[in-house]
C-alpha cells in the first residue's frame, strides 16, 4: 500500500462517548465501513476509494475528545520540530501505535491541535 505524500492529510481519528451509535451514524449517513481493530478497543473506518479514512475510538483516557486530524510526514521528530520552529509546540510526544507507525499531537501558531503521523511502512 502506497503511503500520502508528506503533508497530505492521512488520518481522521473521531472519539465519541457511545461508539456504537456514532459507527452506526456514520455508516448509516454516509455508507462507511468500519473494521475492529485486534486487541484494543478501536475500529478504523474507510469512506471509500480515494477517500481519508481514520479511526473512532471511546472518548477517553486523556486523549482529546473531539475529531483530530493528521498530517502524513516521513520523519515525525524533524516535522514535530519544525512545527515548534514555527511557532507551534508539542501537546504529546512521540507515541507509538503497534505494527502501524507513531504519532504526536502538536498545536499549531493558532492554537488548534492536529496530529502527525509516520508510518512504519515505507
Amino acid at each position: 500500500m502506497s503511503q500520502p505524500p508528506f503533508g497530505a492529510w492521512c488520518h481522521v481519528e473521531i472519539a465519541a462517548q457511545d461508539v456504537d451509535r456514532a459507527r452506526k451514524f456514520y455508516a448509516e449517513c454516509f455508507g462507511w465501513t468500519f473494521q475492529d481493530v485486534p486487541g484494543i478497543a478501536y475500529h478504523l473506518y474507510s469512506t471509500g476509494e480515494g477517500g481519508v479514512g481514520g479511526g473512532l475510538m471511546k472518548a477517553e483516557g486523556g486523549f482529546p475528545d473531539h475529531m483530530v486530524n493528521y498530517v502524513h510526514v516521513d520523519d515525525l521528530d524533524a516535522a514535530a520540530q519544525r512545527v515548534e520552529d514555527y511557532g507551534g509546540e508539542v501537546v504529546k510526544s512521540r507515541t507509538e501505535v503497534p505494527q502501524a507507525g507513531w504519532f504526536v499531537l502538536v498545536h499549531d501558531s493558532e492554537g488548534n491541535l492536529f496530529g502527525l503521523w509516520e508510518s512504519m511502512q515505507k
